[in-house]
């Protein structure tokens, strides 16, 4: 993937990534000085330990309630992170996503929302999850 693709914010949204791309794709997210976060989910019991665990690794401000609609508002808020564009690796949702298959469809539709209102205003944002998903294209390889 080029660094240009990766600044291209009419490109960018949610992607499923296969944890060998990953290092990859971050190489050339930091080529194109974006911002890199990574989010490793380790033993989700439930969508409250995953949301938690996504505020903590993604440096979410002390107000995030760890709740679907606090997720949206951090992650498109533009005092979140400032950078000129964002790669976010979020890894470990797989027994999310067989445990609680209606929470993991509702967090990949905050996350596609999040990013469609980022590519609005023209900031790359780009969100690669290490589980396939219904909805959401495999990222073409690197």
């Amino acid at each position: 993937m080029s660094d240009n693709l990766l600044e291209n914010a009419s490109a960018s949204g949610v992607f499923h990534l296969a944890a060998t791309q990953q290092s990859t794709i971050e190489t050339a997210a930091k080529q194109a000085n974006l911002c890199v976060l990574k989010a490793d989910i380790v033993r989700p019991a439930s969508t409250q330990d995953v949301l938690l665990q996504l505020g903590t690794a993604l440096n979410f401000p002390s107000w995030y309630g760890a709740n679907f609609d606090a997720l949206y508002d951090c992650l498109t808020d533009p005092d979140w992170q400032p950078a000129k564009g964002h790669v976010l690796f979020i890894n470990g949702v797989t027994r999310l996503r067989a445990t609680q298959p209606v929470d993991f469809a509702t967090l990949i539709n905050v996350l596609q929302a999040a990013a469609e209102d980022r590519r609005k205003t023209h900031v790359p944002f780009w969100v690669l999850i290490d589980a396939p998903a219904r909805g959401i294209t495999t990222l073409a390889e690197a």
